[in-house]
Formats: C-alpha cells, structure tokens, sequence
C-alpha cells in the first residue's frame, strides 16, 4: 500500500498553480488533478453565463428580426431567379375586405399594378364604383364589386361563398377591421364589442374557411391577416381590439403550419400605427419616437414580402419600434405602450 508521508508539518497548497502542480504530481499522481478542477468552476460558472447570454442574444434576434429578414432575402433571390409573377405563382384574382380606404385601398392599388384582378368587398356602393373605376382605369385590371356589412350575421357570409365561387382566387387579404374610441371595457358599448368580434375575428375566420378549399385544390394560392402590433402586447383602453389582433396573429401561424405541403400560404403582417381612418382618432398626437407610415408605405413594403415570409411587421420602420419589447418584462411592456397610446387619445 502505497503511503504519502510529508517531510513537515505543513499541509500541501492545493491552489493551483504550475508549480504545485509539478511538485505534488512526484508524490500521487492523482492529487494534482484534483486542485485544478475544484479551481476551475468559478471560470466553468462564468462561461455557462457567458453562452447563455449569447444564446438568448441571438434568440432574441431571430424572433425579432433575422428570421424574417433571412426569409425576405432567400425569397427575393428567388424571386430574381425564377421572375415569377404573383398571378403565376397564386392566381389571378385577389380579394380584399375593407378595400375602399386606407390599406386595403392601397393594397388593391398595390396588387393590381402587379397585374391581379381585384375584388372589393366593402359595405359602401359608391365607395366600391370609385375604387373600381380608379383601378381599371389606371392598371386596365378587371374589378369585382361586393356590397357587405361584415356586421350583418352568419347569412353574409352564404352569399359571399356564391359570389366568390366560380372566382379562381389567388390571394385573400384579411384587411377589414374596426377600432372604437379609447376607453375602458365597461365604457364601450356592447354593439362596439360585438363589431370588433365580427369584423376583426368572425371576418377573416369564415372568409378563410370559404377560399382555403379552392385554394388547396388548385395547389396555390395565399391568405393575408392584416394584424396589428397591438397583437403581440396587451393594451389598455382597447383590450378587445388588441385582443383580437393576438388572434389573428395565432390564427395565421397556426395554418400556416397546417397548410405545410398543400401549396397554400399564410402570411400575417403586424404593423404599428399606421395613418388610416381607424387611428385619426390618436396617431397625429403620438409622441416623436413613435413611428406613423402612411397607408401607402406600409402597403408597397408589405405587398413586396408576399411569398418571401411568413411574419411581417409591414415596414422595417415598425420593425425597429417593437423590438425593445422582446428586452424587458411583458408587464412593463404594457404599461408602456398602454400610456404612450392613452396619452396620444387625450390629447387628440
């Protein structure tokens, strides 16, 4: 049995260094090791923290920004490459609610410069001739006119299914939508509540369910949720349209992975506040940080991404505003942004 017997009454220095190291290793040769590694965890310890910083980091990054921009850049050198057309790829016609004002408006102006034939459906007649007018004239495109109160119950919605029928639809935008006055839940009246379900959830939920089987079976085609920003943080003073944006956010990139493999997309573009006939009411008070796009911008950066991603804040503008989200707490995101807009409507 091998014995280790010290030549004085002092203990061995198991701090490591090189020196220890060599000395003790000529007496066991297994007790050298044992100081280097009890050593090194202090520094083991600060790596660890070191990688998970870079990880969340990076994390923090790709859900913020890089998978959709990656994905804008692989689909515009594919686009470049193929030169395909949106009327090869999806189809001829585009539908649109909400299509005679501000961003459906210049999402029909959008499309139909790119050669899709464009049906309006909007509840205003005259609104839906000048449109359609506008847009013949100017783009020599083919127009659809389809008078609808997203409000007016389940049997609109049998009417559109024969009007759109016989339609070979490439593209459905989900535009349609209604933003009451800030303020508190019990303030608002019932039929206010009830016209943000129809139009900002019943609306894009049914129309989908109408195209989508078309759409897979000619093994093309896409569907546009026009969210909001407002979807991905909780907001005071208009929790249910807020909340309603979160479910077309969910609703669009959950079938989008339903429809994997079938041919058919689903694209969802959250912007912030955008200068439309639904915001007047506080985007002109916003403070200067805050971003306001015109309609017109919004639509050409998001009409430019179809079929390059799947997410989309609509403008790289918006993009850049929402980001500081992902870096601090989800409680004190929504007492920022529910302030920032709360003090945008009472100055208005």
């Amino acid at each position: 049995m091998l014995k280790v017997r010290y030549l004085s009454n002092a203990r061995p220095d198991w701090r490591f260094n090189p020196a220890n190291r060599i000395s003790m290793r000529s007496h066991f040769s297994g007790f050298w090791l044992r100081p280097a590694l009890s050593s090194s965890r202090p520094a083991r310890r600060t790596d660890m923290f070191w990688w998970i910083g870079v990880y969340a980091t990076l994390l923090w990054a790709y859900n913020g920004f890089l998978e959709s921009l990656l994905a804008i850049v692989w689909g515009s050198i594919r686009a470049a490459v193929r030169r395909e057309k949106l009327t090869e790829r999806y189809g001829p016609w585009a539908v649109i609610t909400g299509a005679t004002d501000g961003i459906g408006k210049c999402y029909a102006q959008n499309l139909a410069a790119k050669g899709l034939n464009i049906a309006l459906l909007s509840r205003s007649r005259q609104k839906l001739d000048r449109v359609g007018d506008e847009l013949e004239k100017s783009y020599g495109v083919q127009t659809k006119r389809v008078v609808v109160d997203f409000n007016g119950g389940h049997q609109i919605y049998e009417q559109l299914r024969e009007q759109l029928a016989a339609m070979d639809i490439g593209l459905l935008v989900n535009n349609v939508g209604y933003l009451p006055e800030l303020a508190t839940l019990e303030q608002h009246t019932e039929q206010d509540l009830l016209t943000v379900v129809n139009l900002n959830v019943v609306a894009a939920t049914i129309l989908s369910r109408i195209v989508i089987p078309g759409m897979r079976e000619r093994g093309r085609g896409i569907v546009i949720n026009i969210g909001s920003s407002s979807g991905h943080v909780p907001v005071a003073y208009m929790a249910a349209y807020a909340a309603s944006k979160a479910y077309l956010h969910n609703l669009g990139l959950a079938l989008a992975q339903e429809l994997r493999g079938s041919g058919v997309e689903f694209q969802v573009v959250a912007p912030s506040i955008v200068r439309t006939n639904l915001s007047e009411q506080y985007e002109s008070k916003m403070p200067w940080y805050v971003t306001v796009l015109d309609a017109e911008q919004m639509a050409r950066f998001a009409v430019f991404t179809i079929g390059k991603t799947a997410y989309t804040s609509g403008h790289w503008q918006h993009c850049l505003q929402v980001l500081w989200q992902g870096l601090v707490p989800l409680s004190l995101a929504v007492k920022i942004v529910s302030r920032v807009l709360h003090k945008g409507a009472r100055r208005s």
